[in-house]
């Protein structure tokens, strides 16, 4: 024992760098690995509670200090087989998962062509060991060891390589196949204290488990026969050997023997990509592992799942004394279509296993963690399902559900007989599938169906009646109709179930993820697990039924259905993961000059040394909310914009489940901090600091984090709402020369923002009472607070105050997500804002923009004494739609911003910057008449690119329809009123993005009114309605009125066109109103440019300029 010990320390000596020998720590390159380049990471197909990495080939787990850790096969490259790295991810639960930096990637020349499949090892002491399948230069397939380079982080981001590598490798002695010789085990330790572990080959057609022994886990010695083989089975890849208990549910470490212990051999076969597992006897005497009598050793043996599913690992989980099995589900679609999605395989849902009492098989189910997710649990009590009656199960969500049913049979006179040629349960699955009636069965679950079940895949049982009069009960998986897509393969799967019907109810288990059902028959005796990709039935078009298609009743003894959360929340990126950050660019609906990241969610700036930055939130992983980081790009004119790393992202426990919206301050002595909402691992909201780690640098590209974070936090003496409380906004200083800082809350319906002051920027102190407070608006998201001055454009420094200065107050509302604001007064005495009398305080007041426009922030750009609006501009499409293309929202133009000089509003127009964008000459039209219901196409522009400005002359308003005092509403008055409803003096505007035969466009126009009293009302409107014929878009239309008269003024409208983006600016910015709209052919080259009026009055257009738009440099 002290030579194992010696030999031990001097091993992690080794690689723990005590000055015996140094490290050999690897960095990301990724040499000699061809690309095939993926496009998008997320489709509809996309699951919301399974493990995925945003794309491609997974699959390879251990527990440390109470974290899981899945370590897996990952090609950062593309959904195809090549570049493998392993990626590592961690987890508290087996369900929300955080990323880390790959662990271990190509860096020696042991694995410099990649690093395939291995095991995690426990050594004594709690000291993980990682073995692994290295590809040398020749390309051999050799093994390698790496450790840990800390073992007091509990989350081991970084593991360091022996340079004894490899430690087993063929030659010309033991005359290894070296292309057949990969896919280390978990090591176990025997009686006689040596290491024991097996890697998996092939002789011809005989598969075997090569075993190893060792004394110090890094000098290996192969034993002279393997520990069990088995002719006709090929390349045995992915073995796992462990053991099991013969009396409970109990699991065991992987080294545990005795009376009460029999072993599990599982190996997946690389020449069907099926497994097969035996259980069995293992002489520790002799290494020699022998499956019990009656065992099949093939491919046609026990499997732990009959379906998708195969390079399965299991490890035993000490701190809940259980076993756990991972297994990877492939694909049932073509390379073509997983290349085109961006990623490929996902790991099945972790299931405990066991021996059943029999000891004649395993026995599996989801770990209990998964009901966690678990919401909106649907119930039907007992209820007769008729022979040939379908019901359908409402109330969740199809698409992702976890569902429980339960069949009693009494009768089973008619059970069909069994024919003893039916001796392969797949075949016999597909030749009696779901659409074929038998006398007791089929009768199951039809999941991810479509409504006129045209797609379904059918999860059921069927009984039948053997020789010998006992009933045999067959579980089959149909996905024959699972999808119109003809490429995908529509493989039936089945087994036979271990239960007497008779004495035993048959119960069904199906997790429904979007692509994956798996499914487990009476308690865990079989599973199944499909990969489907339906057409139809995706997403809120999926249902759910419960259904029997044979001649006799069957009984339904109870179901139960949850919809299931996501956890896309905690499947966030690895930070240098390999990207192609502009697949998209060729889109249709891509935008050319508005700031849009290659993909995702954004919203979010400030300027520093003359170079603007805009922070934004992010996620890398899809076109969802979720998995949110700081990105950073920076600009000198903000139109064109040059990406860096993320600025921030999880890395502390206070933002380890997230990093959400905040806003930049630049402290005296010009040093910027920014103040941003974590996600904590109790998944409270929580106030963090971070600030540049290089000042000289004027691109901050690097940051750092307060060791003293959080800074705020709820607890049980500021009674903060934990889920309530995020989004800081840029903080001012008071005369007092304390600083403030406001967060968005609320208390049941009343929002408010929660006022923070603090002497140092570190200590921060909550005030008694709030900003301010509005009742019946919900939670307030990304509030702004900046003052505005009353007798000039120019812009304010946030802490400015004084005579001439008014505080405007912005919020955006969770409840509706739109955003408003008020003017008003700040008492900095009283720390208090109360808006001027006669605004309306709340989601029916005053707007920025009347459109698609959320999550707003200002920022003062002292380089041009101006405040800048910048916008996010939220999706009219399907989240379908959205995870389809890759991408969602985009930033709107930035705006200058400033009040109106009636005081009462304030006024946008696009930042002169962007005009540097237009190309030269404009095309111009001056002083023509529009008559009633004319259309006059501008040419020589690009108009799904361009900017376009056009004023209209209007001298007499008597023809203009009389205004009823009710007409309050201006957007229900557009709905109304829209642009194909003639009226007297309009509708007259523009038609953007319009196709050719005017099936699609969208108008942007003003309508004339006058009041009893003659005075002009004019309603300026954004009408999507005939934007796309696309019917699953939002085509929602937008309205505002504005505050001009049209005698005296004439009305100018301002449009800024960009594919898929319409912002619309009205009186010279005194409305704004944009458009997100996906229209299917007025695309590109189709798109058209019209002025139109379709009213019975003529107007005068009495100047008209367009500019075909340059693509802004975003890159």
């Amino acid at each position: 024992m002290a030579n194992f010990y010696l030999s031990l320390f001097l091993f992690f000596a080794l690689f723990l760098g005590h000055g015996v020998v140094e490290l050999q720590a690897s960095h990301h390159v990724y040499r000699n690995l061809q690309t095939s380049q993926s496009t998008s990471p997320n489709q509809p197909y996309r699951t919301g509670y399974h493990f995925q990495p945003p794309k491609n080939w997974i699959n390879g787990v251990m527990i440390y200090k109470g974290i899981y850790h899945l370590f897996y096969q990952y090609n950062p490259k593309g959904a195809v087989w090549g570049n493998i790295v392993w990626a590592h991810s961690t987890s508290k639960d087996l369900i929300n998962w955080i990323p880390h930096d790959p662990a271990i990637y190509p860096s020696q020349q042991s694995d410099i062509n990649g690093c395939w499949s291995g095991s995690a090892t426990i050594l004594p002491g709690e000291k993980p060991a990682i073995f692994y399948t290295g590809i040398d230069p020749h390309n051999r397939q050799v093994q390698n060891l790496a450790v840990p380079k800390n073992l007091s982080d509990p989350y081991l981001r970084e593991w360091v390589k022996s340079p004894k590598n490899p430690l087993m490798a063929p030659d010309a002695m033991n005359q290894i196949n070296t292309s057949s010789f990969r896919d280390p085990t978990t090591a176990w330790l025997g009686p006689d204290k040596r290491w024991r572990v097996i890697i998996g080959s092939k002789i011809n057609r005989k598969g075997l488990a090569i075993l190893y022994r060792s004394k110090d886990f890094v000098h290996w010695i192969k034993a002279k026969h393997p520990l069990h083989s088995v002719k006709g089975t090929g390349m045995w890849e992915c073995p796992d050997f462990f053991p099991v208990s013969t009396y409970g549910l109990n699991g065991l470490d992987t080294s545990d023997m005795g009376p009460n212990t029999k072993h599990v051999l599982k190996v997946s076969l690389d020449d069907t990509k099926h497994e097969y597992y035996t259980v069995g006897t293992y002489s520790t005497a002799k290494d020699r592992y022998v499956p019990d009598e009656g065992s099949v050793e093939s491919d046609s043996g026990l499997r732990f799942d009959y379906g998708k599913y195969y390079a399965s690992k299991t490890f035993f989980d000490g701190a809940k004394n259980r076993r756990v099995l991972w297994g990877w589900v492939n694909e049932s679609s073509s390379v073509n279509d997983d290349v085109k999605k961006g990623w490929a395989g996902i790991q099945a849902i972790p299931r405990k296993l066991w021996l059943d009492k029999s000891g004649k098989h395993l026995v599996q189910w989801p770990v209990v963690e998964i009901e966690k997710l678990r919401v909106n649990q649907v119930q039907v009590p007992s209820k007769l399902l008729k022979g040939g009656s379908v019901i359908e199960v409402t109330g969740v969500t199809a698409a992702q559900a976890d569902v429980e049913i339960s069949f009693d049979v009494s009768d089973f006179k008619k059970a069909e007989k069994l024919d003893p040629g039916w001796a392969n349960p797949q075949l016999l699955c597909s030749q009696k599938g779901a659409s074929v009636k038998g006398a007791l069965g089929p009768f199951g679950l039809l999941a991810l169906a479509s409504k006129d079940l045209k797609e379904y895949t059918a999860v059921f049982f069927r009984i039948f009646k053997g020789e010998d009069n006992k009933f045999v009960v067959l579980m089959c998986s149909d996905q024959s109709r699972s999808s119109l897509n003809s490429d995908n393969d529509k493989t039936t799967y089945g087994a036979f179930l271990n239960v007497d019907p008779v004495y035993e109810k048959l119960s069904l288990r199906s997790l429904i993820d979007h692509s994956i059902v798996e499914s487990f028959g009476v308690g865990g005796k079989a599973c199944i697990t499909a990969r489907v990709y339906p057409t139809l039935a995706i997403d809120d078009y999926a249902h759910l039924y419960a259904f029997n298609n044979g001649t006799e009743n069957v009984k339904i003894n109870g179901l139960s259905a949850w919809t299931t959360h996501h956890i896309y929340s905690r499947l966030q990126t690895p930070q240098n993961e390999t990207k192609t950050p502009w697949d998209y660019r060729f889109q249709p609906y891509r935008t050319g000059y508005h700031f849009q990241p290659p993909w995702h969610w954004i919203n979010g700036p400030m300027i520093y040394k003359g170079i603007y930055h805009l922070f934004y939130q992010y996620n890398p992983k899809g076109a969802v909310w979720g998995n949110i980081v700081w990105a950073h790009s920076t600009s000198r004119d903000l139109i064109n914009w040059f990406p860096h790393p993320p600025t921030i992202f999880p890395s502390q426990k206070s933002d380890v489940n997230g990093c959400w919206s905040g806003s930049a301050t630049i402290l005296p002595g010009e040093k910027p901090v920014i103040l941003y909402t974590g996600i904590d691992p109790d998944k409270k909201q929580v106030q963090n600091i971070a600030y540049p780690k290089d000042l000289s640098d004027p691109y901050l590209k690097e940051w750092v984090k307060s060791d003293k974070n959080p800074l705020m936090a709820p607890d049980n003496v500021n009674n903060i709402n934990a889920s309530s409380f995020r989004d800081p906004t840029t903080a001012w200083q008071g005369p007092d020369n304390i600083w403030r800082v406001a967060i968005g809350s609320k208390i049941n319906d009343l929002g408010f923002a929660i006022l923070y002051k603090s002497k140092d920027f570190l200590n921060w102190v909550k005030a008694k009472r709030p900003l301010h407070a509005t009742r019946h608006t919900g939670m307030w998201e990304c509030v702004d607070f900046y003052p505005v001055a009353t007798n000039s454009q120019c812009g304010l420094d946030t802490s400015t105050l004084g005579p001439n200065v008014k505080h405007v107050l912005k919020i955006s509302l969770d409840d509706t997500k739109h955003d408003y604001y008020t003017i008003g007064s700040y008492n900095y005495t009283t720390d208090k804002y109360t808006p001027d009398k006669g605004l309306i305080d709340g989601d029916a007041g005053l707007k920025y923009d009347y459109g698609k426009f959320y999550a707003s922030k200002t920022f003062f750009d002292s380089a041009k004494n101006r405040r800048i609006l910048w916008g996010w501009i939220n999706e009219s499409q399907s989240v379908a739609d959205d995870i389809k293309k890759g991408w969602a929202g985009v930033q709107a133009i930035p705006r200058n911003i400033y009040l109106d000089g009636s005081g009462k509003q304030l006024v946008q127009w696009p930042v002169s910057e962007l005009e540097q964008l237009r190309s030269s000459p404009p095309v111009n039209v001056f002083d023509k008449r529009l008559e009633a219901g004319e259309l006059h196409e501008v040419t020589g522009v690009t108009a799904a690119q361009a900017d376009v400005e056009i004023t209209f002359e209007i001298t007499d308003i008597s023809k203009a329809e009389e205004y009823r005092p009710r007409w309050t509403h201006a957007q229900w008055l557009c709905n109304t009123k829209n642009a194909s409803v003639r009226g007297g003096l309009g509708p007259f505007g523009l038609r953007v993005l319009a196709s050719s035969d005017s099936q699609e466009y969208t108008s942007v126009f003003f309508r004339v009114f006058k009041k009893a009293d003659n005075k002009p009302v004019v309603l300026m409107c954004s009408d999507q309605s005939r934007s796309s014929l696309n019917e699953d878009n939002d085509k929602t239309t937008y309205g505002a009125f504005v505050d001009v008269d049209p005698i005296k003024e004439k009305l100018s409208l301002r449009s800024l066109i960009d594919h898929s983006i319409v912002e619309s600016f009205g009186g010279s910015g005194r409305a704004c109103i944009t458009a997100r709209v996906y229209p299917i052919t007025a695309i590109e080259d189709k798109a058209r440019l019209y002025a139109f009026n379709n009213a019975t009055e003529g107007v005068t257009i009495s100047t008209l300029s367009a500019w075909s738009m340059k693509k802004a440099q975003i890159s």
